[in-house]
């Protein structure tokens, strides 16, 4: 009787190990979070950011459930997501298409990063062991194609290979885990529409609700892609500490309220809502949402008084320092549909702010180029600081091959004058056909005033298959990044890529796409001489034919049969 009640009790001690341990491990649950928030410009223009968040438990190798059988299923994160950074090993990464372009009178510091013009994807590769640098470049090349074959962003095969770098100073590592461990690559590929209806799709096909319900059924791609500004980003972020993916999708759009008014007949009030921005409203709520909320920055430029509608779940918050009216999509569905508007009863036309009381940025950056010839000049940017304090920017730089600069031609201008502004520099030559250059330069901007700096340049030569196919548009060259430091404590021996990306980031620009005149050679002459060839080649070769095959007799035409006779008809005929 005793063996057994300790066999019974070993059993039961050894079930509550077990459960405490399941306990222990038990993976968290997914939640899914969507919101929208927007805010309304002092020029009339309006932002809407729809931001989707997508979080779950994450394990490197997935559950075994037998031997040769490998589980990896989620329920609210997107299975494509997941498959495709854990089979290239991607730690991190963010994918960005935009197209129009963001103005500088707009409020820079919302938000804090504004995104490069065209395609811009960052990834953070783990370095496996045993695997050459050659194997993880074709890695990066294949996650590349993958990403852009499954949001349509358009990536060229040949491109990949020679607008690729590594500028640590700008992008700061995401994850927990350790930066030794992973290599950073960086893809800018400048272009007009980046961003349009074929990334739209799947970028939606990619939420739990789809276009059926919650804040995605605002995304109208008829009204978003008719703005001044869009832009969609695609983020991933793997924390190891806590065994947790993560997924965020944004959407972004700068609206003109006043143009939309102006088309159907009106003034041109800035009033707005969301059937004026989207030609849509919220019906239904996602049911999977944890979170789901929508944001309306009150605008305290307005000098004219305002109402918010409607009142029905609605609550004032404190959100970064500014007022923001917020509404609980679940609770304000339940009565009707939900359409959030903003209306000025008072102003029936409205007239735009001056440009000197618009709001000033902390830092304005304007791209430079000098030169008169085609073949040569000087690229730079302009930095203006605009606050009471000195600050230090990074200036990042990425070229295309056929750039060619020279790190000893590096200028500092401040005022007209010389100015010792560069703090440290890294620099990266460029390898013909195989890698651009990459600078990074840290500067020390003054307190109210602008700092210039320029780097001389020369134009490689091109083989005619390299041109584009609208040679005499230009060459597109990416724009610089600019990255606006917290201000720290001076020391002499601070200066690292670690350093560098433990910096607090305030702010973060891109200037434009600046486009090139290189030397261009006459296309149309090889196609006038293979004409003109052809055609005396022809010509000749017809002649000669004839001359050489072509036989001469006389040939009878008159009815009778038998001899020759006088007055008859003859000719020649040449057989």
């Amino acid at each position: 009787m005793l063996p057994r009640l300790l066999t019974g009790a070993l059993l039961l001690a050894q079930l509550f190990s077990e459960s405490r341990a399941t306990e222990r491990t038990a993976p968290r649950p997914e939640r899914f979070e969507e919101r929208l928030r927007l805010t309304p410009f002092a020029e009339g223009k309006v932002l809407s950011e729809f931001g989707f968040v997508l979080e779950g438990p994450w394990r490197d190798e997935g559950v075994h459930l037998a031997g040769n059988v490998l589980s990896d299923h989620h329920s609210l994160v997107p299975h494509r997501l997941t498959s495709l950074v854990r089979r290239y090993r991607v730690s991190a990464f963010e994918l960005t298409l935009s197209s129009g372009r963001w103005s500088p009178t707009w409020p820079i510091h919302l938000p804090a990063s504004i995104p490069a013009s065209g395609i811009e994807l960052t990834a953070w590769l783990e370095l496996l062991e045993g695997e050459s640098d050659d194997d993880e470049r074709r890695r990066w090349e294949a996650f590349t194609s993958a990403v852009s074959g499954l949001f349509c962003a358009g990536i060229a095969t040949d491109g990949i290979e020679t607008s690729t770098a590594s500028p640590t100073w700008a992008v700061p590592f995401p994850t927990d885990a350790s930066p030794d461990e992973h290599r950073l690559y960086r893809l800018v590929m400048p272009r007009l529409s980046a961003a349009c209806t074929e990334s739209l799709t799947p970028f939606i096909s990619l939420l739990p609700c789809s276009s059926r319900a919650g804040l995605a059924s605002l995304l109208n791609p008829h009204r978003l892609f008719d703005g001044e500004f869009t832009s969609i980003a695609i983020s991933f972020v793997h924390h190891e500490q806590n065994e947790t993916a993560r997924f965020q999708l944004d959407v972004g759009s700068v609206q003109d309220p006043v143009r939309l008014d102006r088309l159907t007949g009106q003034l041109g009030r800035r009033s707005f809502s969301f059937h004026s921005l989207y030609d849509r409203t919220v019906k239904n709520a996602c049911p999977v949402a944890t979170d789901s909320s929508i944001q309306l920055v009150v605008p305290s430029h307005s000098i004219n008084p305002f109402v918010l509608e409607p009142d029905l779940a609605r609550e004032m918050r404190s959100l970064d320092g500014r007022d923001v009216a917020v509404w609980d999509v679940k609770q304000a569905v339940e009565q009707a549909a939900l359409d959030v508007q903003i209306n000025w009863p008072e102003e029936h036309v409205f007239s735009p702010l001056p440009p000197s009381k618009l709001p000033i940025p902390p830092l304005a950056a304007r791209r430079l180029r000098f030169g008169g010839g085609q073949e040569s000049g000087r690229l730079g940017i302009e930095l203006k600081n605009n606050q009471d304090v000195e600050v230090e920017v990074i200036w990042v730089e990425t070229w295309p091959w056929w750039i060619k600069t020279f790190v000893h031609t590096l200028d500092a201008q401040s005022g007209g004058t010389n100015a010792s502004s560069i703090i440290d520099l890294d620099y990266t030559p460029a390898i013909a056909r195989s890698r651009p250059t990459t600078l990074q330069v840290l500067v020390r901007t003054p307190a109210r005033s602008t700092v210039q700096l320029t780097i001389g340049w020369e134009a490689a030569g091109l083989w005619y298959t390299e041109y584009p196919a609208d040679s005499n548009r230009g060459f597109a060259l990416p724009g610089a990044t600019v990255v606006l430091l917290a201000s720290t404590e001076p020391n002499s021996l601070r200066r690292s890529d670690l350093w560098m990306a433990d910096r607090q980031r305030v702010l973060q620009l891109h200037t434009p796409t600046t486009l090139l005149s290189l030397p261009t050679p006459d296309f149309s002459m090889p196609y006038n001489v293979i004409i003109l060839s052809s055609t005396v080649i022809a010509l000749y070769f017809g002649s000669v034919v004839n001359g050489l095959l072509r036989r001469w007799r006389c040939v009878d035409l008159s009815p009778a049969q038998g001899s020759v006779l006088p007055g008859a008809d003859l000719r020649l005929k040449a057989l």
